[in-house]
């Protein structure tokens, strides 16, 4: 069973729209995190050091990122 010229073209078409709505997403997101507050991300950031979820220096270095743009 050969696939057919329209078949590959609406094959075409749904992977571009696909990679639309997955560019749109990456775009959204970067927006969202980007209008948090530097003491949003200082409070997130301790909870994930309180939690053990990253070392001391891991949050000492993203401390040092998020003061630094403020």
């Amino acid at each position: 069973m050969a696939i057919g010229v329209r078949e590959l073209i609406l094959i075409a078409v749904v992977m571009l729209a696909a990679m639309g709505l997955l560019i749109g997403g990456i775009v959204w997101l970067v927006g969202t995190v980007s209008k948090r507050s530097a003491a949003e991300r200082l409070a997130e950031l301790e909870s994930l050091r309180k939690a053990d979820r990253i070392t001391a220096a891991e949050y000492e270095k993203q401390r040092a990122a998020i003061v630094s743009n403020v």
